[in-house]
């Protein structure tokens, strides 16, 4: 399953494997996310100080992160070792998308000139879904220079049908 891309995806690919192994890929999501909101800018900016001894580095987060999976553990200290621990949000990232992508979830975003209610946008992905065949989970922003209607961006595919772009089809047309 191995994929091409950056560093970050290659130890998130094998955190993957080692979770699917061990039956665990929920617990290590879980844990992803807790620590990759734990370890903000601040903290690894301290973790990355080489003022401290890396001994100190070391203990610190293991006695910090002692609930977690070993295997994620283990990769705090190898990353901290390897002075590579500001890639640790980037893991924790590629993780996530990997596993929702084995879980056939793609990502959306879906932009409106007005702010959409909660019922709206679950009818807005509700449709989409059908219409895709797939599960999304859809970030949602607000541009009023569309005017109206939506832009929804699946994966590689953009679908404009905000009047802005009605607008300037009608313009391309009457110009001919």
């Amino acid at each position: 399953m191995a994929l091409s891309g950056s560093s970050a995806r290659r130890y998130a690919e094998a955190l993957l494997q080692i979770a699917t192994a061990e039956k665990a890929e929920d617990e290590f999501a879980a844990s992803f996310e807790r620590l990759r909101q734990a370890l903000g800018a601040e903290v690894l900016r301290a973790l990355r100080n080489p003022g401290v001894a890396l001994q100190a580095r070391r203990a610190a987060i293991m006695a910090a992160t002692a609930g977690e999976p070993r295997a994620i553990r283990s990769l705090l200290g190898l990353l901290l070792e390897r002075e590579r621990i500001a890639l640790f949000p980037q893991i924790a990232v590629a993780y996530a998308d990997l596993v929702e992508r084995r879980a056939g979830i793609v990502k959306g975003r879906i932009t409106t000139a007005t702010e959409l209610s909660g019922r709206e946008r679950e009818t807005l992905v509700g449709r989409l879904e059908r219409s895709s065949g797939k599960k999304i989970r859809a970030t949602f922003a607000v541009d009023e220079s569309l005017i109206g209607g939506a832009k929804v961006q699946i994966g590689d595919r953009l679908i404009d049908s905000s009047l802005k772009a009605q607008l300037a089809e009608l313009e391309r047309e009457l110009a001919r």
